[in-house]
């Protein structure tokens, strides 16, 4: 909005060829440059009326060509940069019709007062009128095809981070469960030997210890192997996402400080992504706010917007709505290390996603000797 005020810097030429006018002249020429003006101000400011703005834009330098000046075609750079920005074609046709309709007036009015030396003079601010607002729609167009692929990239990397926490609970399921299940029956023979046959079951006791190492040893390499995602990698991804999508975002708490086992870490990490994604895809939201808090015996991520709600998308409050994949995956996650996950959404007011995770000691002394 600053560039644009700047510009109108430039008014202050046809202000002052309007000034050297007669007093009876002034009273039109002026009000109807403030009109220009503000006309300029509201088509940047109200998609609604830009098109509106450009007609009222192309009358005025019409009226000012053909009651004054042939130069004043130049007021059209303010016109053009309002048509680059119009959202439909029919709108930028309807504009350009205009624009040419102009041009054919201000041809007009250099033949008939015997000046086409200096028309032909014109024909290059003609071509830069012209070519402004192709430019301004070609890169308009990037600046879109860069969005949608950066939103592509970032669905891709969504897919393949579900596909590695499919990989990672196969492997929790089948790397650990033989030796869960082996850890639960030696155990009940050491219980049942305990006193018939002490020797065996303190023996049957140390190979409980021995499987147990092993299997936290296993879960230790499964966490180095898969892909780091943690919940500071999310964040910046978070504020890169969002921003794309015109969404402010709010922090609350202390996310510096976050110290959690690597597995949680991780595990946060890909729900905060989805959850994210979410309100980039289906809230319509404004704001985006997320919250991190330490409880007893807790940790709890909260990602809440201000949008339409759930039941705006096709669910109720506290719904997982149908076709929401995304939230399903999210509670088996944290189904794999006791965590919940709790939706509310009001219709209209928004939705509020809290996650909570037990916290994990990291100081036993089994970690310590692993």
């Amino acid at each position: 909005m600053v560039l644009v005020m700047v510009w109108l810097i430039y008014m202050l030429f046809p202000l002052a060829a309007v000034g050297e006018q007669s007093p009876a002249e002034q009273w039109i020429g002026f009000p109807l440059l403030i009109v220009f003006i503000a006309c300029y101000v509201i088509g940047f400011l109200r998609t609604q009326w830009r098109l509106a703005a450009i007609i009222v834009h192309l009358v005025i330098i019409g009226y000012f060509i053909w009651r004054y000046h042939e130069s004043f075609i130049y007021m059209a750079f303010y016109t053009v940069s309002l048509l680059g920005l119009l959202p439909s074609v029919r709108e930028i046709a309807i504009g350009l019709s205009g624009l040419f309709a102009l041009f054919g007036l201000d041809l007009w009015r250099y033949e008939t007062t015997g000046t086409m030396d200096d028309f032909l003079q014109l024909l290059p601010a003609i071509l830069a009128l012209l070519l402004l607002p192709v430019a301004m729609l070609v890169s308009r167009r990037s600046q879109r095809l860069r969005t949608q692929l950066q939103l592509a990239n970032d669905e891709i990397a969504r897919l393949f981070k579900s596909e590695e926490r499919q990989r990672i609970s196969r492997e929790l399921h089948d790397t650990l469960g033989h030796t869960l299940t082996m850890i639960t029956l030696k155990s009940e023979l050491a219980e049942k030997l305990i006193d018939s046959k002490p020797e065996r079951a303190k023996q049957e006791i140390y190979d409980v210890q021995m499987t147990s190492r092993a299997a936290l040893k296993q879960v230790r390499e499964l966490v180095s192997d898969m892909s780091a995602v943690t919940i500071q990698d999310e964040l910046a991804n978070a504020k890169r996402i969002l921003s794309t999508a015109s969404i402010g975002l709010k922090l609350q708490g202390d996310f510096a400080s976050i110290a959690i086992n690597p597995l949680l870490d991780n595990l946060l990490g890909m729900c905060l992504r989805e959850a994210v994604t979410n309100a980039v895809k289906h809230s319509r939201a404004r704001t985006c706010t997320i919250d991190w808090a330490e409880e007893p015996g807790l940790h709890r991520l909260t990602v809440s917007d201000d949008g339409v709600g759930i039941a705006g998308n096709g669910g109720g409050p506290n719904v997982t709505p149908p076709g929401h994949n995304g939230l399903r995956g999210m509670q088996e996650r944290l189904n794999l290390v006791d965590g919940k996950l709790n939706i509310d959404s009001p219709n209209g007011r928004g939705t509020r996603m809290t996650i909570t995770v037990p916290k994990v000691n990291t100081t036993s002394r089994e970690e310590t000797r692993a």
